[in-house]
């Protein structure tokens, strides 16, 4: 399964022990702010293009320091940075955003199995200097 946690993780985020433990706060809030959720689209997208194209690859600091952002973002809308990590980790969230994730790529041409279109759709979106594409690189 696609994991939020594992792009801020691959960039040297951790999640703290008892994280879990936040389960009963009301995400409502960061689920309908537009920054949130674009951003961690985003990133979701741009995971998903690094792993299923080899020419291609997350910029780990550039993401690093979005996630840094993002993180202060969330915490300006009054949560914890407990909080805003059980988010990134929940479950729930990561379907969510793969549900979103997967269909956004096919619309682009991305094929389940056929690496070369997850190259083409990461290469336009670096071409349109897009925020997927402020993520990726050619290697």
């Amino acid at each position: 399964m696609m994991s939020i946690r594992k792009v801020l993780m691959a960039v040297g985020l951790s999640v703290t022990a008892g994280v879990g433990m936040a389960s009963a706060t009301d995400y409502d809030p960061l689920r309908k702010d537009a920054r949130m959720h674009n951003e961690l689209l985003g990133a979701s997208v741009a995971y998903l293009i690094d792993e299923n194209c080899d020419a291609l690859t997350l910029r780990k600091l550039r993401l690093l320091n979005k996630a840094f952002s993002l993180r202060k973002h969330a915490m300006t809308l009054g949560f914890s940075h407990s909080e805003v990590m059980a988010y990134v980790d929940s479950d729930t969230e990561q379907d969510r955003f793969r549900a979103i994730a997967e269909p956004l790529l096919a619309s682009k041409g991305a094929v389940a199995g056929q690496e070369e279109t997850y190259c083409a759709v990461g290469r336009a979106e670096i071409e349109k200097r897009s925020f997927v594409g402020s993520l990726l690189y050619e290697r």
